[in-house]
């Protein structure tokens, strides 16, 4: 389209500073407005210059070019949003059997981090038809076992995907060190008990985390 575009613009139909943006936009054909939310472009008219688009409660609506290169945000192919509306049956898929990849779309999709809230938002009910609380759950726990994924103790805080791997207890000792204050070490070293049997070293673990009674966290106490 850049050549069409760069056709109407010498014909005055388009202020050339708006090519690189109409271009991002009809290359991705998924777009996000401020207030109508995610879109899909539908038809390019070169003719009237505006584009059909597909918003949640504007089907069908047109939109000059030129404010469109101003007010629209190109949404990526492999955006979760831009997923949906393409291939919505190979998210149900992905969702029933394999939940970090899901994640992981997730998380890439809004630059490496959400909530768990905003990943509720995004999936139910158009991916997850079920029981979200017992999916996620299951998720969680694969999560926290992957070493790309960061899993705060904390549910407002982001879920963070990294591209370095890093292992289960060396994470946990991390956010261990970085505990402020016995309350707060004392939910971490739960959660090493609670991770137990997953832990590489965990000898290493229980030298370096006391209990708050002033024990040595020990992983053979944790329940089989």
């Amino acid at each position: 389209m850049r050549e069409e575009f760069e056709k109407m613009a010498a014909a005055g139909k388009l202020e050339r500073h708006h090519i690189e943006s109409l271009v991002q936009l009809t290359t991705s054909g998924f777009c996000m407005h401020r207030s109508w939310g995610f879109g899909r472009i539908k038809t390019v008219d070169t003719v009237f210059a505006r584009f059909t688009i597909d918003f949640p409660n504007k089907a069908g609506h047109t939109m000059d070019l030129a404010f469109a290169a101003e007010s629209l945000k190109p949404i990526a192919k492999e955006h979760i949003l831009a997923r949906k509306a393409s291939d919505l049956e190979a998210l149900r898929q992905m969702a029933a059997t394999n939940h970090l990849e899901l994640v992981k779309l997730v998380l890439n999709s809004y630059g490496g981090g959400a909530t768990v809230d905003q990943i509720q938002q995004v999936l139910v009910p158009d991916v997850i038809r079920d029981d979200w609380k017992k999916w996620w759950e299951a998720a969680k726990r694969e999560l926290k076992k992957d070493g790309h994924f960061q899993v705060p103790l904390k549910k407002t805080e982001p879920i963070l995907y990294q591209a370095k791997e890093i292992s289960l207890q060396n994470r946990l000792m991390e956010e261990f060190g970085a505990a402020k204050g016995l309350k707060a070490r004392i939910v971490v070293a739960g959660e090493l008990l609670k991770s137990a049997h997953d832990l590489t070293d965990k000898n290493a673990a229980a030298t370096e985390v006391p209990s708050n009674n002033g024990r040595r966290f020990n992983p053979k106490w944790s329940k089989p």
